[in-house]
């Protein structure tokens, strides 16, 4: 995996291209600030997990974690990927049913599930993966009612500490998400119990942006051992074994994310190791990659607007965007690689605070970035965009949100469009 998208190239004359187009003519065609996304990062990072299980555990589901970036287009070029899906509220399942995904690969997470959302899961049948006691009551309540049935994995706390941000750990005792460990037989033998459900698995998710593989293999093992108490104290088989994502990508060179395909292979030959030990069948195996699928193929193109110089102090160099476009910067104080992408060859000579245009001091992309000296109209490239900045993007100062168009073979396609005015008021009253 590398920072930058697969299919970048740069032109004779030092600019930009990715898919085959130059980065000043999406900015043409397309307009400043953009998100692009590269169509060839995105199959290989999908393969990467898919051919890895199919090698060596064909009966698996590999759910891209919605949350990281979802479109109907996106949705649809991952289903035709062989992909399956992880959301986290009606409105990506909904993104999906309108992609046409089979919704037999789709699992429902969230620690509030709203009783809307749980009966548009069950009536399309797709799998929930339980949060907490209440949750089941209001599953059991709207099966009951309608009688419809509702498969469900029982999310637990596997009590690890990933070693991540704050606010991405999910693992550890005091998260918000899941069940405690001594909850989990009593659950899971009501869901036996309870006319319309059935019980498929357990899952378990430690954080995200990982990039010691060790709490990985901490989790299978931990894992097996829930499979087996479960086994002897409800006689109920784990068939569907989650093991969440939280795999960690490359945003700047110092970053040293772990191989995909060698962590998974691993993590197979303990799970199947673990299962023979215990005499227990090895299951279905999950897993919810989001930023290590969407990430590297995005990038996003801003204009420099304005220079300002405070000598002997600070170069500012002002975008067209910022916060609202890509709000990771100030929420989890994201690192980003940048380059000039009109002028790649030219000698980075020159440190830039690169500052976005909203209405906040902490409104800034990056600091102490190395470019050539700038000029008001010239493009700036930040990799590794593709996750968690148009989901997470915002109409801030009425912001209008930009666009998003996907590259391939010299072409662009639009997968969202650009925000007008008009939208900003249409659901005003």
């Amino acid at each position: 995996m590398t920072i930058k998208p697969l299919s970048t190239t740069f032109s004779d004359s030092g600019e930009l291209q990715v898919g085959g187009v130059s980065a000043s003519d999406l900015v043409a065609k397309h307009g400043s600030p953009l998100y692009v996304m590269d169509a060839e990062t995105l199959k290989q990072n999908c393969l990467d997990y898919i051919d890895t299980f199919k090698e060596h555990h064909p009966d698996a589901v590999v759910a891209y974690a919605s949350k990281a970036l979802l479109t109907v287009g996106i949705a649809k070029r991952m289903a035709a990927l062989g992909m399956g899906f992880d959301v986290c509220s009606g409105g990506e399942i909904y993104t999906l049913l309108q992609a046409g995904v089979d919704t037999d690969t789709v699992y429902f997470h969230g620690n509030n599930k709203s009783e809307a959302e749980l009966r548009l899961a069950i009536s399309n049948h797709i799998r929930i993966v339980l949060d907490n006691q209440e949750e089941l009551n209001r599953i059991n309540a709207i099966v009951a009612k309608t009688g419809q049935s509702a498969r469900l994995l029982v999310r637990l706390k596997p009590e690890i500490e990933a070693h991540t941000h704050e606010y991405i750990k999910t693992g550890q005792i005091d998260s918000k998400f899941g069940v405690e460990k001594d909850l989990l037989i009593p659950i899971i033998k009501e869901i036996i119990a309870s006319e319309g459900l059935a019980f498929c698995g357990i899952h378990a998710h430690i954080g995200s942006q990982i990039f010691d593989v060790d709490p990985y293999h901490d989790l299978v093992q931990i894992m097996v051992g829930y499979m087996e108490q479960i086994k002897d104290e409800t006689g109920a088989t784990v068939d569907e074994l989650d093991l969440g994502g939280g795999f960690g990508i490359q945003y700047i060179s110092s970053d040293d994310p772990p191989n995909v395909r060698e962590v998974l292979s691993r993590m197979i030959t303990e799970l199947k190791s673990g299962c023979a030990e215990l005499d227990l069948p090895v299951p279905k195996i999950i897993v919810e990659p989001g930023r290590s699928v969407a990430a590297t193929a995005g990038l996003t193109l801003y204009t420099v607007g304005t220079l300002k110089s405070i000598p002997g102090i600070k170069e500012y160099a002002f975008v067209d965007g910022g916060m609202a476009d890509n709000v990771r910067p100030i929420m989890y104080q994201a690192d980003y690689t940048f380059e000039c992408a009109n002028r790649t060859k030219d000698v980075a000579d020159t440190t830039y605070t690169i500052a976005g245009k909203f209405c906040e001091s902490g409104d800034v992309l990056a600091k102490a970035v190395q470019l050539p000296k700038l000029k008001v109209g010239d493009l700036i490239a930040v990799y590794g965009t593709g996750a968690y900045n148009y989901t997470m993007s915002s109409n801030y100062n009425r912001y209008c949100r930009p666009a998003m168009v996907i590259v391939e073979n010299g072409l662009s396609d639009v997968l969202v469009k650009r925000e007008t005015y008009e939208d900003l008021v249409r659901l005003d009253q």
